[in-house]
């Protein structure tokens, strides 16, 4: 999978400076940065229209190009899903069903509106990558997301169920029915399948993140964020709405699950080049941006390339020179095995 985008950013060659070298550094320095960080098409797909005098509706060439992306690697995501997911799906359900109780939410528990529970559960998820959670939202509830507006809607319908009081059990003795709801240690149904979606997501986030199931591959947490690794969002998934009798890890792990990812400091390297005097040189003398853009160029020929893993080698931060040398060797080494750019002599001012 390539990572260049399918929209190319427009190249202004008629700027009012009459030095061609400028000019030409200008176009390029536009041109890496929508390679390093395309249009998050995935934040705005909503179908720009236009209406025709014969009364027609028209989608925009760029509106359809993006959609068109978008439903590729939801496609992809949905086999994902069928393949590694729900099989643990499955157990997480079985698991957290009211029948069983193996997983159990905190008996106080309410996503109404203005509640406590609310506003954590809206933080935990505000902690994702706006990207990333959408895409999740849409494989696991079978929807179709178009602008932050609906995405707010969607987890207030889908997720939380703030309008759907009238969840029944699937019970067949009426009197343990009668003697779960008059516990009141036991969560209701309508929370416990929150949970539960809750806890799909989160699986099923990290397995999309390490497969860089979308191409630019951004940060599956903000920079922000409270918790950089799947271990910690379990930790306070189940800090704020697990029973203390509940050990979810174990449980994940009993279901075939064991956290992995990691966000790390170069996943959140920034890669924008913002040298506003054109001076191009200047930003690719750094060796993680200059080993990110070999990896771009060389990606579309080779598959190894492309899912070649940066945070094996590189070192971030970079904290002296021995650091910046050791990074810009790991570009030089990738142009010439696969770029077969000879460098033989190429001189490392310092």
């Amino acid at each position: 999978m390539s990572f260049q985008p399918a929209i190319r950013a427009r190249i202004p060659f008629n700027l009012s400076s009459n030095n061609t070298i400028d000019k030409q550094t200008h176009a390029y320095s536009i041109w890496l940065n929508a390679l390093f960080t395309p249009v998050e098409f995935i934040c705005n797909t909503t179908v720009n229209q236009s209406v025709s005098n014969e009364g027609t509706t028209t989608k925009t060439l760029r509106s359809v190009a993006e959609l068109n992306r978008w439903y590729i690697l939801r496609d992809h995501a949905r086999e994902i899903f069928a393949r590694d997911i729900q099989s643990i799906a499955t157990k997480i359900n079985s698991d957290i069903d009211i029948n069983h109780c193996r997983i159990n939410p905190k008996s106080d528990l309410n996503f109404s509106a203005r509640t406590v529970n609310r506003q954590a559960l809206l933080n935990f998820i505000s902690q994702y990558n706006r990207i990333w959670f959408r895409l999740a939202m849409e494989i696991i509830f079978s929807i179709n997301i178009e602008n932050y507006q609906q995405m707010k809607t969607s987890i207030d319908q889908c997720l939380i169920q703030l309008h759907n009081n009238n969840v029944s059990l699937s019970l067949n003795d009426m009197n343990l029915k009668k003697s779960i709801f008059n516990n009141n240690k036991t969560a209701s149904v309508q929370i416990r399948l929150t949970i539960k979606n809750l806890i799909i997501i989160v699986i099923f986030l990290e397995r999309a993140k390490l497969l860089r199931l979308i191409d630019n591959d951004p940060c599956l947490y903000n920079y922000d964020s409270k918790f950089k690794s799947t271990k910690e969002s379990i930790d306070i998934l189940s800090q704020d709405f697990i029973s203390s009798d509940t050990n979810l890890l174990r449980r994940l792990k009993l279901a075939g699950y064991e956290p992995t990812y990691r966000q790390t400091s170069l996943d959140e390297f920034n890669y924008l080049l913002t040298n506003n005097e054109n001076k191009l040189w200047e930003d690719l003398k750094d060796g993680i941006r200059l080993t990110r853009c070999a990896q771009i160029l060389l990606s579309s020929t080779n598959e190894y390339v492309a899912r070649y893993d940066l945070s094996t080698k590189l070192k971030c931060p970079v904290v002296n020179l021995v650091h910046k040398l050791l990074n810009i060797d790991q570009a030089f080494e990738l142009l010439q095995t696969y770029g077969h750019v000879n460098l033989t002599g190429m001189y490392v001012q310092r």
